[in-house]
This record gives structure tokens, sequence and C-alpha cells, in this order.
């Protein structure tokens, strides 16, 4: 677990002692969301509240790279940092924040591969060669992994009127096999053609905010403030 102190801390699951910790730089920056790390190849990849990217041992805690996303000029009292989950794909990561940056790192040497600039805290998807993600504007844009590319861009509120557009933030999203199922802030669930990018339908789940969607068992499940919803 990664603590409010930007501390990276191992426990044993026979006893709960703590095995090691290792801290990273504090910050002035506050995180609105929770952080992320990757466990691969006996290695944890993990971000903290200042935006750097960390790779460490996972049997000793020895921190085998780090490598910082974001400037001194972000130390702002009014900066807030939030970054979307790390996925990692062969021999890199990627994860983008709401400061208009989406990154590639190798995942041995934590070296930049590429940089775009694309505004998203949600967790993107990676199928094949192409990576997905939503912008907090309601764009779903496609990227060529290795390259970083934009491929296509498509907007996703034109169902919605001109002033309700501006209230929509995207919650989460997950891809099957022709649609793309897009959760919001108001309660909205959009479905939307992957191969044109067009929306299909938009389903009121509820008022607020509902959750990143999940799938099990050919079923799509949604959470919210105080209920589990099951669509077939």
């Amino acid at each position: 677990m990664v603590d409010f102190e930007n501390t990276l801390r191992a426990y044993s699951i026979k006893d709960g002692k703590e095995i090691w910790a290792r801290k990273t730089q504090s910050s002035l920056i506050r995180s609105q969301k929770r952080l992320s790390l990757v466990i691969l190849n006996e290695k944890i990849y993990f971000n903290n509240s200042s935006g750097d990217i960390s790779a460490i041992d996972i049997n000793n805690g020895n921190l085998l790279w780090q490598t910082p996303t974001q400037s001194s000029l972000a130390f702002d009292a009014g900066f807030f940092l939030m970054t979307s989950d790390i996925v990692a794909d062969k021999d890199a990561l990627f994860f983008s924040n709401n400061q208009n940056q989406f990154f590639s790192l190798d995942i041995q040497t934590g070296n930049l591969n590429w940089k775009q600039e694309i505004n998203s805290n949600l967790r993107p998807v990676i199928i094949n060669d192409f990576i997905f993600t939503i912008t907090l504007e309601g764009y779903l844009i496609i990227i060529e992994k290795n390259t970083g590319n934009i491929i296509r861009s498509n907007y996703l509120l034109n169902e919605f009127k001109a002033k309700k557009r501006l209230k929509i933030k995207p919650a989460g999203f997950i891809i099957g096999n022709k649609n793309i199922y897009i959760s919001s802030n108001i309660g909205r669930l959009l479905v939307i053609d992957i191969a044109t990018g067009k929306t299909q339908s938009i389903l009121k789940i509820d008022n607020k905010k509902i959750s990143r969607p999940a799938i099990f068992n050919k079923n799509l499940y949604l959470i919210t403030d105080n209920s589990i919803i099951k669509l077939n």
C-alpha cells in the first residue's frame, strides 16, 4: 500500500508485520485520487502524489528507478493532480493525468518512450497495438501504442444539450466486443459503437456519479451510492 506520506509499505500476510518500507518524495501536491500500483515480474510500479513513477524490487523494497513527471512549477497551492491507474503492457507503462499529459515509460529503465497532450485521469484500455482512453472533456481517443500517435478522436456528448455538456465528466469505461460502455458523474451510462465512435444509447442509471462498469459472466455491473445494478 502507498500511504499519505508517499511511502510504499509491504506487510506479511501471515502476521501483518511490516516487511519493508520505501519512502518517496513528500509533496505539497494533494492527490484527489487513490494512488495506483502494478506488480509484474517481482517488481512493483507505483505513482505518488507528486506524479513520480517508481519501480521497486518486491522482495526487499530496493528502488530500481524513479521517473518524475511533473516539474517544480507544479508545486502550487491550487494544483490538484489526478492520475489514472497505471497499465503495464509488455515493455511499457501507460498512464495519464488531468494536466493534459499521457505518458509511455520504458518498464525496465523508466525512460520516456513518448508523451501526448491528452487530458484524462481514467484508466486506459490496451487492445493489441492500440490504447483507448476517454478525456475529461468527453472525447474518445485512440492512440497507436508504440508511437503515441493519435489515430482517432470522437466527441461523445453530442446527444446532450450544450449547457449540460459542461457539467458531464466520464467516471470510467470498459470495452466489449462491439461497444464501449462509459459511466458518468450524472448517473448516465453511454453505449458507444467502437467502429464509428457514435453513441448507440444513453441509459439513465442514477442522478449521481456511478462507478466504472465491470463485466462478469456476460453481464454488466455498476455501483451507485446505495446499490449494485446488473444489466444484461
